[in-house]
């Protein structure tokens, strides 16, 4: 595994996005140590970013990054295999155009986390800025693929033209909401801002409050349904923050302590819905739109359990 650790240089905004588990997998500590990046000051080593360990214990690409990284952007872009574990704050364009791989942040994120993302997993134990799974600039849809887990809040335009993918909000979402979702899973269990899921086509929004009395797009009549499908989402959703919490356990292992004091303990699991009964409304109507808010409710079963 490596270990990069942030050094109090600073630099202003830095392009993170060559710093990657897969992309230094046979390089010499040398080498990556070398590494180009581009910042406000010009480009430089990443040595002067970062001081780099390795301990040579992992069986696959496997990075760690502990110390604040908000004014790093794109960090584990187009990231395809490998993990990737970083202890503290990230910047804009975190996992962009991420293929594959696993990618845990123990703070907050800025804006555009995994925008254009087509496969891997992200699983972030803080909040969220702006345009969570969003289209990159000219491209016709968002999320393509994988699954995104947010412990905490995310800000306006979460999931807009989603295409493929799951993503869990267990927190709140701000404005405009799933806008023009196209298909995929978005599940937010906190409070909705203003303008949801218009121009919805095709898809679903799970929602685990009742917002009908305000509702931002055109929906059907409500309807209680059973689904069957519902506990297969929940175990998928309870396996990856399983394996999310199980590699922020081994980064907070074999980083020293005075690198993350805050974060020392690993965050408390959130609580994953149990419950497969639903009321269903179909919309965008507006747009002939297809896709589906799914309102749960507690019936025969508890609402939540601790994972």
């Amino acid at each position: 595994m490596l270990l990069l650790q942030r050094t109090r240089n600073y630099f202003g905004a830095i392009d993170g996005s060559s710093i990657r588990p897969d992309v230094f997998v046979g390089l010499s500590l040398e080498q990556i140590n070398a590494t180009v990046l581009s910042t406000e000051s010009g480009d430089v080593a990443l040595s002067n970013v970062f001081e780099l360990s390795s301990d040579h214990m992992a069986s696959e690409p496997s990075l760690v990054i502990a110390g604040d990284c908000e004014t790093i952007d794109g960090l584990g872009s187009q990231m395809q295999n490998g993990t990737m574990c970083i202890l503290g704050d990230v910047g804009d364009n975190t996992g962009k155009c991420m293929g594959g791989g696993s990618l845990v942040v123990s703070g907050n994120a800025r804006d555009h986390l995994g925008a254009g993302m087509t496969d891997g997993f992200i699983y972030l134990f803080g909040n969220c800025r702006n345009g969570l799974a969003s289209p990159l600039a000219g491209k016709k849809s968002g999320m393509r693929g994988g699954d995104i887990l947010i412990s905490g809040n995310v800000g306006d335009r979460a999931c807009e033209r989603m295409r493929r993918g799951t993503v869990f909000v267990a927190g709140d979402a701000g404005d405009y909401c799933a806008p023009q979702l196209i298909a995929g899973t978005l599940v937010v269990m906190g409070n909705l801002g203003c303008q949801w899921a218009g121009g919805m086509r095709r898809g679903s929004l799970i929602l685990g409050r009742d917002f009908s009395a305000h509702p931002s797009a055109s929906l059907s009549e409500a309807r209680d349904f059973e689904l069957s499908f519902l506990p297969l989402i929940w175990r998928h959703i309870d396996k990856l923050q399983n394996d999310a919490i199980a590699l922020l356990s081994l980064a907070l292992a074999l980083t020293p302590a005075a690198l993350h004091p805050a974060t020392r303990e690993v965050p408390r699991p959130i609580k994953i819905p149990r419950t497969r009964w639903v009321q269903r409304q179909i919309g965008d109507l507006n747009c002939k739109g297809r896709g589906e808010v799914l309102v749960l409710r507690r019936i025969s079963s508890p609402a939540y359990i601790a994972s």
